[in-house]
């Protein structure tokens, strides 16, 4: 544990600094042993490594990708001329609907092709969006291809966001009938590294084989094991927090919460250190990583809001565009993330909408010293808002992820969610009404929370909203039958 003692306050803003970091990749050879990784090369670098990757994955997809090579005939594009990342413009973006239509069409069809290593024939397991955006999950492919890259992107993912082989991780991502990445990334990710891993085994119960546990039960196994590191979902471990405090549990081990999933504004990272505090640990790391299925894993945190980090920009190469045209967004400006995966052999994507409005940097970290892209907040205190969660309300185009991070700022709530509504349900016709449901926290004075919550939202949406009271937290967001809180429901009937 000295180690860890020693670097237990390495990541906050006002300490962090390149030698450390440096210092913190010299305690460890799993790290210093990782000679080729591109963090601390220069721009120019980092660009050779992505379009010589690059060059090599357009081939493959132009031969062996169903969909890719059908696209490049249809729109008479000829990929030899596509010869850096600048050039991907050239591309038409892929659209989730794109995916959707047919996901086996975007997996390399390498099978029986003369020369391939058995590495990138065999599938070596599936993971699923959890989104149901256009309906089921869709299903991913990793080859065992795949499977090394991702071993090498959680190892220097862990890097950044200060994990180590000395740490005892906890995985509460919740076990349902979906393979999400949480689950199995954090799982995955302690094992790279070299740390121990238990798990909580929460989740949708299955009557035939009653296999999971309740939360008393995964706070007990994190409190046993002495946790250092929990992992999961932001509003499912904020959850957990709560209940082991009414539990009085020692949690006087824990350094690091990685809050993922989801959003985890500054306001929520205050609550759940303060909380943990009550339990006895001290400078608590709320590392908040962006993630999504597509690059099966995260981008990570070197300090919290210092921006979100692409461990390995030889795999992945993400742009900001503007989603009617394609037109690549300059550093700073806001769009939508697109990816394009640099080194697979499974499902590949190139120019792949992800659905989120960010903005990036490619500028030195100032933290850190890293040289990698970064995602930065957009909203407040949170890095991506979901262009499905953009709302036309009473005639304006509200952007629920600040209206969020303002929420989740003021204090005292347990849970919440935001519903747009009509003043009178059965009548679609009738006007808009902005409803927010709040499970306070227990001896929380009500009066003055709701004048707290009417003045963020008038400063973050410019309109008052109605406060309904919820007595149960569970009420508003179950952790037992869904995987994420459903932070915004559009509750309006649509118009014929």
């Amino acid at each position: 544990m000295s180690r860890l003692k020693e670097i237990s306050d390495w990541w906050k803003p006002d300490v962090i600094t390149p030698e450390k970091v440096k210092k913190f990749i010299n305690m460890y050879p799993v790290f210093k042993n990782d000679v080729d990784c591109p963090a601390f090369k220069s721009q120019k670098e980092i660009l050779e490594i992505q379009n010589k990757n690059l060059r090599n994955q357009l081939e493959l997809c132009d031969k062996y990708s169903p969909y890719y090579s059908n696209l490049f005939k249809e729109q008479k594009i000829d990929v030899s001329k596509i010869k850096t990342v600048d050039d991907l413009e050239k591309l038409p973006l892929t659209t989730k609907m794109d995916y959707m239509k047919g996901s086996d069409s975007f997996k390399l069809k390498l099978a029986g092709v003369a020369g391939r290593q058995l590495f990138e024939l065999v599938d070596w397991n599936v993971t699923m969006t959890t989104g149901t955006t256009y309906g089921f999950p869709t299903v991913f492919w990793n080859t065992t291809h795949d499977e090394y890259s991702l071993l090498q992107f959680l190892i220097r993912s862990s890097k950044i966001s200060w994990g180590s082989p000395d740490d005892r991780i906890f995985n509460c991502f919740p076990f349902g009938p979906v393979p999400h990445i949480g689950y199995l990334r954090a799982i995955t990710a302690p094992l790279a590294i070299g740390a121990s891993v238990s798990a909580g085994h929460t989740g949708m119960a299955y009557p035939e084989f009653p296999v999971l546990r309740r939360m008393d039960e995964a706070i007990s196994i994190a409190e046993n094991h002495n946790s250092t590191i929990i992992m999961g979902i932001a509003s499912y471990i904020r959850r957990m927090i709560m209940r082991a405090e009414e539990l009085e549990v020692d949690f006087s081990n824990l350094r690091a919460i990685h809050a993922l999933g989801e959003p985890c504004p500054k306001g929520m990272r205050a609550d759940m250190r303060r909380r943990v505090e009550s339990l006895g640990a001290e400078d608590v790391f709320i590392h908040n990583g962006w993630g999504f299925t597509e690059c099966q894993g995260s981008l990570s945190e070197c300090t919290e809001l210092g921006g979100n980090h692409n461990p390995d920009p030889g795999l992945y190469f993400l742009e900001i565009v503007d989603p009617e045209t394609g037109e690549r967004k300059a550093d700073g400006e806001e769009g939508v993330a697109a990816i394009t995966h640099l080194n697979r052999r499974g499902t590949v994507l190139l120019r792949y909408v992800l659905g989120d409005i960010v903005r990036m940097t490619h500028e030195s970290c100032p933290y850190c010293g890293r040289n990698t892209e970064r995602i930065m907040p957009v909203s407040g205190s949170v890095y991506a808002t979901r262009t499905k969660e953009l709302v036309k309300f009473k005639g304006t185009l509200i952007n629920p992820g600040l209206l969020k991070d303002t929420i989740e700022n003021v204090g005292g709530i347990a849970e919440y969610q935001i519903v747009f509504a009509k003043t009178d349900p059965k009548d679609p016709y009738s006007m808009d009404q902005l409803v927010l449901k709040v499970a306070p926290v227990a001896g929380v004075n009500r009066k003055d929370l709701e004048k707290k919550l009417g003045n963020a939202v008038m400063k973050a949406a410019e309109m008052s909203a109605k406060i309904e009271w919820v007595e149960k937290p569970s009420d508003i967001y179950d952790p037992m039958v869904s995987l994420k809180a459903t932070r915004v429901l559009d509750a309006r009937p649509p118009l014929e």
